[in-house]
């Protein structure tokens, strides 16, 4: 083999910058296509993540019922109000009320919870707390627990709720944003223990059972139109 050939199959062996600039300009484009992929499919994980906790939450307030005579646990044992703040004393919380049924704090987190991983991420509303089962007119529709809470386990503040779309996120809250997690919506468990996800339009952000509430609202534990609890269907 000459010298001279033997050059030729060398240069044959490398690539050129024109080569190289293709090769990287296709990466990049697959990069831009599967990244928004990947960042959904980890979003939706975490969405499942959060419903699993509020289905083991769910049941562990069913089975706190079976125990109390079908009596909801109170979101706080102390009462008080948002407005009139802490009376104070120990809260004994609803999380606090059902523990020895979860054993387990963690899933009270929601891996969402923008205020990060040592904060209460669920909230009982006013409307359900201390009722007992019988009084519910529809529970596959009333809402047992939903996504709220910048305060950690057995905190008063942040246990209960007047409104679905008060959350993490409610205007006002450090870390307010207009759009809820989990992919613009929120993850809801219900009386019956499912547990569904809804938008910021629709479910029980969009509801108002009584008559010139606000949507979401969640306090006044009678049958619509003078509650907010649903019609029995």
């Amino acid at each position: 083999m000459t010298p001279v050939f033997r050059c030729r199959m060398q240069r044959r062996r490398g690539f050129t910058l024109i080569e190289l600039l293709v090769v990287i300009a296709i990466i990049a484009i697959l990069a831009s296509i599967l990244f928004p992929v990947f960042a959904r499919a980890r979003s939706k994980a975490r969405q499942a993540s959060c419903a699993s906790n509020m289905k083991q939450l769910a049941t562990a307030i069913t089975m706190y019922m079976d125990d109390a005579s079908e009596f909801m646990p109170m979101w706080s044992l102390i009462g008080g109000s948002p407005t009139g703040g802490n009376p104070g004393g120990h809260p004994y919380t609803w999380d606090e009320q059902i523990y020895p049924y979860t054993r387990n704090n963690q899933i009270l987190v929601c891996p969402d919870n923008p205020f990060g991983g040592a904060y209460r991420s669920y909230a009982l509303p006013r409307y359900v707390s201390g009722v007992q089962f019988a009084r519910f007119p529809s529970p596959s529709l009333i809402v047992m627990l939903f996504e709220k809470g910048q305060y950690g386990f057995g905190v008063w503040d942040d246990a209960t709720g007047e409104n679905f779309h008060q959350s993490h996120t409610a205007k006002g809250q450090p870390g307010y944003s207009e759009s809820p997690f989990h992919t613009n919506g929120k993850n809801f468990a219900f009386l019956d223990g499912h547990v569904k996800w809804y938008t910021k339009s629709a479910g029980p952000f969009a509801d108002a059972f009584r008559t010139g509430a606000e949507p979401g609202t969640c306090e006044i534990a009678f049958p619509g139109p003078a509650g907010d609890w649903p019609s029995a269907q």
